[in-house]
């Protein structure tokens, strides 16, 4: 079982959820960290798949993992400098180590990072993220899904394809490893 979560940066905004197993079990939205915890002691996934870093720089406002995303032209806001990105690492950080310390592998994911690599829109994507999952065998529901919540599908998606030894990693173990699709 694999947890993909796109996660906010405050407790009053909404974090996209999704578990996949054998196929895709739930795609929902949750708020508190009570909601997230709670979520993932009920289901003991493998796994945890965040959408966020998962770590601060050593120094300045990037990581190695920024500086090798900037250089394959892939956009991002940086761990450090901007109030609201610093808010969501911390709470980031804090979901880790409490998953950690419950033995569930935690791993950073980033669905724009995803999407560019694998050439659809990172926005509005409903359509083309159901065709790559298909080539899965995971069937994504005909409904209405928030970006959100598409975000948390590409996470656990990711979280899968790392399981099956099929990703690369950015940046460096130091200061945190961005896992990413291995595209041949």
């Amino acid at each position: 079982m694999i947890v993909g979560l796109d996660l906010a940066g405050s407790e009053q905004r909404v974090t996209g959820f999704c578990l996949i197993g054998e196929e895709i079990e739930e795609v929902s939205e949750l708020k508190t960290n009570d909601e997230i915890v709670s979520k993932v002691e009920k289901v003991k996934p493998d796994l945890v798949a965040i959408d966020s870093p998962l770590n601060f720089p050593k120094k300045g406002s990037w990581r190695k993992a920024e500086y090798e995303m900037n250089k394959r032209r892939i956009k991002f806001f940086p761990p450090k400098g901007l109030i609201a990105m610093e808010k969501l690492v911390a709470r980031a950080m804090a979901l880790r180590d409490l998953f950690q310390s419950k033995g569930i592998l935690v791993i950073e994911v980033y669905p724009g990072a995803f999407y560019d690599i694998i050439k659809i829109p990172r926005k509005n994507n409903y359509l083309e993220l159901k065709r790559l999952l298909k080539f899965y065998d995971l069937v994504l529901d005909r409904r209405e899904y928030s970006q959100d919540e598409l975000d948390a599908v590409a996470s656990a998606f990711v979280g899968r394809l790392f399981l099956e030894a099929k990703v690369e990693f950015l940046g460096d173990e130091e200061e945190g490893q961005i896992v990413v699709p291995k595209v041949k």
